[in-house]
């Protein structure tokens, strides 16, 4: 008897093993088949993303990941758009999913960035850049960037100077909300080459109603007019200067800005002072207005002037200050 136990018993751990080996190979084969075949679909999907009129490339192309991830690797990205004449290549791409998540994706770029448009020249560099994407059928559901040590270089006919700026942290993302999309992003210790302005914080906070499909695929540009919700733009230079702007903005068919918004200075002569160094005429005009803002306080009380912010085709005022002209887009 016991011998027919022990040998029912050791049949059956033969089996056990035969089927956990013949699961691993099934897997195996399935895994490698699965692969080959997102390679080599890989360049109609970047096609079915990019639109007409535009083409993407991941350079030597790679799927790794075995056994329980799939992830694309590429030497290098690029993207040519020659309807808008916009290039843009970067380093090595590398991402990856999780085989029982498959629609959460993430991924790491290795910098430098170029970008080429009309009338600009962009280079971004980065210590760390990592994106995460939540598909949807049809594109993206919400997705989200988080870099470090950043520093942008940006020339061109439409800029009075060139301009560089570096972050010590940068985070952007967006996500679907109905039929508008939901933006916001974040910069952490800033410093640019415009009169040595610095900030603590930048903070970006927005909605652009009815554009949730700038995350479909294919990628379609939005026509304008354009609206956007600014909840909140804030620049804080310290704890005790910042500069607050939100309302609604909108972004007519011949590229000019306009809305009515609102403006929160916490430490106004900080901010004459860097507008002095940007431009002398537009601290002029502020210092000379100053004692008029605070009768223009929409919110007194606290520690801060809140005044109304004007865009009329591209057009700027300050309450009744007039500030300037802004550049169309």
């Amino acid at each position: 008897m016991p011998a027919t136990t022990s040998a029912s018993s050791s049949r059956k751990f033969v089996w056990l093993a035969a089927a956990i080996v013949a699961g691993i190979l099934l897997w195996t084969v399935g895994w490698f088949l699965f692969a080959a075949r997102v390679e080599d679909h890989l360049p109609a999907a970047l096609a079915d993303m990019t639109g007409s009129g535009a083409t993407a490339d991941c350079a030597n192309a790679d799927i790794r990941g075995y056994p329980f991830r799939f992830g694309v690797f590429c030497d290098t990205l690029s993207y040519a758009n020659s309807t808008g004449g916009v290039t843009a290549t970067t380093g090595a791409f590398r991402s990856a999913a999780q085989f029982y998540r498959p629609g959460h994706v993430v991924g790491e770029i290795d910098g430098p960035l170029s970008l080429l448009a009309p009338g600009i020249s962009a280079r971004v560099d980065w210590q760390v850049l990592q994106a995460s994407v939540h598909a949807a059928l049809h594109g993206i559901n919400r997705g989200s960037l988080d870099g470090r040590t950043i520093s942008f270089d940006i020339d061109g006919t439409v800029l009075a100077q060139k301009l560089s700026l570096q972050a010590e942290r940068f985070t952007a993302h967006a996500r679907r909300n109905g039929a508008d999309l939901d933006i916001a992003a974040y910069g952490e210790r800033l410093q640019t080459s415009l009169a040595g302005l610095a900030a603590d914080a930048v903070k970006l906070e927005a909605t652009l109603p009815g554009q949730a499909g700038l995350l479909d695929t294919p990628y379609t540009a939005p026509v304008r007019p354009v609206e956007t919700l600014l909840h909140r733009l804030a620049i804080e230079l310290d704890e005790a200067s910042s500069l607050e702007i939100s309302g609604p903005v909108r972004i007519g068919v011949d590229g000019l800005l306009s809305g009515d918004l609102q403006v929160t200075i916490r430490n106004q002569q900080r901010f004459i002072e860097l507008a002095a160094a940007i431009d002398p005429q537009i601290a002029e005009i502020l210092n000379r207005f100053a004692p008029l803002l605070s009768s223009l306080d929409t919110k007194p009380g606290d520690d801060g002037i809140t005044v109304p912010l004007t865009l009329t085709d591209n057009r700027v005022s300050l309450g009744m200050i007039p500030l300037g002209e802004l550049p169309a887009f």
